[in-house]
């Protein structure tokens, strides 16, 4: 089973994080995709179920800590964002494990590895996402109209 994980990373402390990394040799899961943000405030609720209508299994959002934001707000600001987002994930029949908000100082290359790993299993134990699957049975149902 082919797993998707969209990883938002602030362009500050998780894209120094991110970077890290690589320069650690520490590999990235294949499931993952990483996307830059300047900020994680930018982060709003469309962007997030956009991920989950294309196949995303889970979405991640690596922010800077509280007292480390380069805009002073970010954190906060995507806090509430995934409040927002949490209750319409609800309606669509997502559990609010596939969403997570994780923060980071700049040398915590090692802790996002293992977060992003630790995530990636949870993804898994849920299975895949139930809108993949919807759509999955759309596409099928098409295929055998035509």
């Amino acid at each position: 089973m082919d797993f998707k994980v969209l990883l938002f990373l602030c362009n500050w402390a998780p894209w120094s994080c991110y970077l890290g990394m690589g320069e650690n040799k520490i590999p990235l899961p294949e499931e993952v995709r990483v996307i830059r943000v300047m900020c994680v405030s930018r982060i709003i609720p469309a962007y997030i179920l956009k991920a989950f209508s294309m196949g995303a299994d889970g979405v991640m959002i690596a922010s800077c800590m509280d007292d480390n934001c380069q805009n002073l707000f970010g954190p906060k600001v995507v806090e509430e964002h995934i409040i927002n987002t949490v209750e319409i994930m609800k309606l669509l029949g997502l559990k609010e494990e596939r969403l997570s908000l994780r923060k980071f100082f700049p040398h915590e290359s090692e802790k996002m590895a293992r977060e992003i790993k630790d995530f990636l299993i949870q993804i898994k134990k849920l299975g895949k996402s139930p809108i993949d699957r919807n759509r999955q049975i759309q596409k099928q149902e098409m295929i055998e109209r035509i």
